[in-house]
């Protein structure tokens, strides 16, 4: 490296009497490697003053600018233009960079960044109005909040949990947190979940020119009443169950109807019946399972339940299968009821059991990742 930096202001001293457009196109010779000694280059947009003496180093020497740029690791059109501001100026250095100056001071910058801090659920244009800053734009107050750290984001929605709540949360963390992937194989995830058919207005973005928000080409087509159904699905490693789909609400007989009709066919065909192999059902702590209806057929059945604490879809894996199934679903764009059905089932049908063993296998971090959030919320 200290050789480098000599050869380079060497080099400096010497000044621009070499022609390196020339020997660029005519035979270069080829870099040895290792000529230089591993650069960082990342998280950086310019380059570093070594670099800059590097490539006149090498551009005297007769090497390509491919070639030099390659070692530096930078684009073709910034080793020529290192190398004719040194032919210029006698120096690569980039030189100061002329900016419009800032329209806000320190104070002004401090100021929206505690505005931000104070309330949270703000926007730019409310900190432009609380703090009456007539000469700045929204855009400007977005930057100075983006140079804090304070990046502009949509909040997530969820359920501020019970003391309770989060102890039901950490118990069953802390029950099943050593539990193997090989044990988590043999639980059967269920749950419940909507889909909607075209004409559903979720958040859509849209990228169109000033003034045509109102024009047909730029906004969502909405239908009244758009199409949805039901489904009630399972899956294991070892593949999905069979999704039972409808429209009426789900109340406890009909909680009882799916279970026997869809959900014991799921676990006799994941599960061994002779010899019967031990396997557990895990449900979202729905009202409708502590029914006695449903409670005295899960006993009569022999049926194990795993005991999951409510509101914790970031315990049953399931959820993330239903994200994955609401992507694919969407992208048909049903019209009609017997359409979204005959999708939902296609798609269900399609689920790959590379997925779901991954999907499984997460437990054990899911349960740890409770315990480190003491019971709150957590990354899936």
């Amino acid at each position: 490296m200290e050789a480098l930096v000599e050869a380079a202001i060497a080099v400096g001293e010497a000044g621009p009497d070499h022609d390196a457009a020339a020997a660029a196109d005519g035979d270069a010779p080829v870099i040895p490697a290792p000529l230089l000694p591993p650069l960082n280059h990342l998280n950086r947009s310019r380059l570093t003053e070594l670099e800059r003496w590097t490539v006149v180093v090498l551009s005297r020497k007769g090497y390509k600018y491919a070639d030099i740029a390659e070692e530096v690791q930078c684009g073709t059109a910034t080793v020529k233009r290192v190398v004719k501001r040194w032919r210029l100026n006698g120096s690569p250095g980039s030189g100061s960079r002329i900016g419009r100056p800032r329209i806000t001071d320190e104070q002004t910058d401090t100021g929206i960044a505690v505005a931000a801090l104070i309330d949270r659920f703000t926007s730019p244009r409310q900190i432009k109005r609380k703090l009456i800053l007539d000469d700045v734009s929204q855009a400007t107050v977005r930057r100075r909040l983006n140079e804090a750290g304070l990046f502009g984001r949509v909040a997530r929605q969820l359920r501020i949990y019970t003391v309770n709540e989060r102890n039901n949360r950490k118990s069953f963390a802390h029950q099943y947190k050593d539990w193997t992937a090989d044990q988590w194989k043999k639980v059967l995830f269920s749950d419940e979940k909507c889909f909607y058919g075209k004409g559903f207005c979720g958040r859509t973005w849209v990228q169109r020119p000033p003034g045509q928000a109102l024009n047909p080409d730029y906004v969502q087509h909405k239908i009244a009443h758009p199409v949805k159904v039901n489904v009630w699905g399972c899956f294991c490693a070892a593949g999905v169950g069979y999704c039972y789909i409808f429209n009426e609400t789900m109340d406890a007989p009909l909680m009882k109807h799916a279970l026997e009709t869809h959900m014991l066919p799921s676990a006799r065909l994941h599960f061994s019946t002779d010899p019967p192999e031990q396997w557990y059902l895990l449900h979202d702590n729905d009202k409708k399972f502590k029914s006695r209806l449903v409670t005295q057929w899960l006993h009569n059945n022999g049926i194990s339940l795993i005991d999951f604490p409510p509101y914790s879809p970031d315990l049953n894996p399931i959820e993330n299968l239903w994200a994955v199934m609401q992507r694919r679903v969407d992208t048909h764009s049903c019209e009609t009821m017997e359409e979204l059905q005959d999708a939902i089932a296609a798609e269900w049908a399609k689920i790959d059991k590379e997925l779901l063993e991954k999907l499984v296998e997460s437990m054990p971090q899911r349960c740890r990742a409770v315990i480190e959030a003491d019971g709150w919320y957590t990354q899936y």
